[in-house]
């Protein structure tokens, strides 16, 4: 003590204050990284869970006694680095009900004396619960809820409850599902439950739209109005694809623009065709040959050489051949294709440029479809005259417009376009 003290007071002022700031230093360091040392660092367990899962996990990870934080809102789970992946393991093993339903891990562990009836709801909660999480695992879901109707089937009962479902989804920010998506979806819960349709799956998303169209009454021949316009758009656009290709890949990419329009047919069409089989008489299915001799007494032909007369008997039947040919609602009834083409073209390379988009598009002059290809020049190249709209005292000239015409009228007035492949 008297050596520090000694120390101390050879020191001057300045020495004593650098010693002390020193001092404080290294315990300030020493204490820092003792910290380091003794705090345990926390990694990520699960992320972005939904409240449901998020309460069920820390659940779990109480009961097995493992120390664990949560971040973001709630919906992140941290546990000591070196526990991560062990813990991690034995949350999946455990076969929890993430995601909000249960699977068919529910019959795991059947209790004895289950009634019928706690058996149908148990293995309905499973059905639900293993649709969800197939149906979760899109990359557009966020969340989904998967609601079914199971068929009942009765021994006095006419009509059986048909099985239905209803599936409300919540997709994911600026996310969206094509038709083909929620098609798949109408197919796959209908290939795991029995005795559902896929007409009869309806899905909502999360402003409770439906994305599913309503399917149309049993016996009903006409097809809805929503579907009608979604495969006319779908076939419109199809068909205009093509028509663009090939004028692109001919003149180059905006040189010319087109335009389809498709009629589709809206009724089913039944057509039963019946034909006579066998010929005019038709077919011979009995015949009998009898001879009669000088006595009066009849009896079959035994030789060829027999004395008498000769009866022939024959019965005829005529087969009928029945054929009934079923077309379904959405076939092409017309199609109607306009075609712009830039610059100055000949007649010549104009029908055979209208020849080509026929083709590509599947027109058909026997069906009375329409196809016309016009140059820029031809639409827009020459000036309109004045005098030929009106007359000398402002009277309109022959073949003008008449005011007050409707568009339908003027339509109706204009000369005929030639249809394709004509002169």
């Amino acid at each position: 003590m008297t050596v520090l003290q000694d120390f101390w007071q050879r020191l001057d002022r300045r020495a004593r204050i650098g010693f002390g700031a020193g001092v404080v230093a290294i315990a300030a360091a020493t204490a820092v990284a003792g910290g380091a040392l003794l705090r345990t660092d926390y990694q990520v367990l699960f992320a972005d869970l939904a409240p449901q899962d998020a309460a069920t996990m820390t659940a779990e990870l109480d009961k097995m006694k493992t120390p664990y934080r949560l971040a973001g809102d709630g919906n992140t789970i941290l546990v000591p680095a070196e526990q991560v992946h062990k813990t991690r393991l034995k949350l999946v093993g455990k076969e929890l009900p993430l995601r909000g339903a249960v699977g068919l891990e529910l019959f795991n562990s059947s209790e004895v004396g289950m009634t019928e009836f706690t058996q149908k709801v148990n293995y309905q909660r499973a059905l639900q619960g293993e649709l969800t999480r197939t149906i979760q695992a899109l990359d557009e879901v966020q969340s989904v809820r998967v609601h079914l109707v199971m068929a009942e089937q009765a021994l006095f009962r006419k009509q059986a409850r048909q099985a239905k479902a209803s599936v409300s989804l919540a997709l994911k920010p600026g996310r969206t599902l094509e038709a083909a998506q929620v098609q798949g979806i109408q197919r796959l819960v209908s290939a795991a439950v029995p005795d559902i349709r896929p007409a009869d799956v309806t899905i909502t998303d999360q402003r409770g739209l439906a994305l599913t169209r309503a399917a149309a009454p049993a016996g009903d021949d006409v097809v809805s109005g929503g579907d009608g316009l979604d495969d006319k758009r779908a076939m419109e656009t199809y068909l205009n694809k093509k028509v663009m290709e090939v004028l692109e890949r001919a003149f180059g990419p905006g040189q010319g623009i087109a335009s389809v329009d498709v009629t589709l047919k809206r009724d089913h069409t039944k057509t039963t065709t019946e034909s006579v089989l066998g010929g005019a008489n038709g077919a011979v299915v009995r015949e009998r040959l009898t001879t009669r001799d000088n006595g009066g007494q009849a009896e079959p032909v035994a030789a060829s050489g027999a004395q008498g007369t000769v009866s022939r008997e024959a019965d005829y039947q005529v087969g009928r051949k029945v054929e009934q040919v079923v077309s379904g609602a959405g076939g092409i009834a017309r199609i109607n294709v306009a075609v712009m083409l830039r610059g100055g073209r000949g007649q010549d390379q104009l029908d055979r440029i209208r020849d080509l988009v026929a083709l590509a598009a599947g027109a058909d002059k026997a069906r009375g479809d329409a196809v016309s290809v016009y140059s820029m020049d031809q639409v827009a190249g020459l000036p309109l005259d004045p005098a030929t709209l009106t007359g000398t005292h402002g009277e309109p000239a022959a073949g003008a417009p008449a005011a007050g015409m409707t568009a339908t009228a003027v339509q109706a007035a204009a000369p005929q376009l030639p249809a394709f492949g004509s002169a």
